[in-house]
């Protein structure tokens, strides 16, 4: 398995792109900057499959449109809470940035909402839908808890948990004690070698969030 970072729009967002041998590639929260993702893809050859977003404010969905126009067949995937924030800039907040000077952001719909339990796979590439709710109705984490041999588990954990941090809890819709309570009982329950990519910021694991993180002591 492989997982390239590409650091994309004004809030840096951190999309994931993540293939095997195979090509085929699972594209997570792609935020903004289409032509860097779509450069990336067709410069590997890749064979994207499924986009994964985390949550559906404007800052993780702004790509979509261009990507479903450059791949038709690839498929839009959210958990079905935040399935009506996409093509809604008041729903997915991105309405805010146009008071700023930002653009805001209309997605295609989702062509599969997820929940709980779910899998999505590209290639031999395997991830678990963990619902954390807390951030958004509908926020989720993708986890890979038998990667290859010598490789620890992955975890996507969107704006749930940062190095150090956790998500705002200020926008509609939002919880803090459902988050901390999302995170504590479905995150920290992992295996500790876990490696966590979220969605703004460097990567840890969740020994270092268990130990350090001021939120969840």
């Amino acid at each position: 398995m492989i997982i390239r970072k590409i650091t994309v729009g004004p809030l840096q967002v951190c999309t994931y792109i993540v293939y095997d041998v195979s090509a085929e590639a699972l594209i997570v929260d792609p935020g903004a900057d289409p032509e860097k993702i779509i450069a990336f893809i067709n410069a590997l050859k890749l064979l994207p499959k499924h986009v994964v977003i985390t949550h559906g404010h404007g800052d993780h969905i702004g790509a979509n449109a261009s990507l479903k126009e450059a791949f038709p067949e690839l498929q839009i995937c959210v958990h079905e809470k935040d399935h009506d924030m996409l093509p809604y800039p008041a729903k997915n907040l991105s309405i805010l940035a146009a008071f700023y000077g930002g653009a805001t952001v209309r997605s295609p719909y989702a062509d599969r909402t997820l929940k709980e339990g779910d899998t999505i796979s590209a290639g031999k590439c395997i991830f678990e839908v963990i619902h954390t709710p807390g951030h958004t109705p509908g926020g989720i984490c993708l986890y890979r808890k038998d990667p290859e041999k010598g490789q620890p588990p992955v975890l996507f954990s969107g704006d749930s948990l940062f190095k150090n941090g956790i998500g705002r809890t200020d926008f509609p819709g939002c919880s803090q004690e459902t988050l901390i309570q999302s995170i504590k009982n479905k995150l920290l329950v992992l295996d500790e070698k876990t490696i966590i990519y979220p969605g703004h910021g460097p990567s840890t694991t969740l020994a270092e969030e268990k130990q350090h993180n001021p939120f969840l002591q």
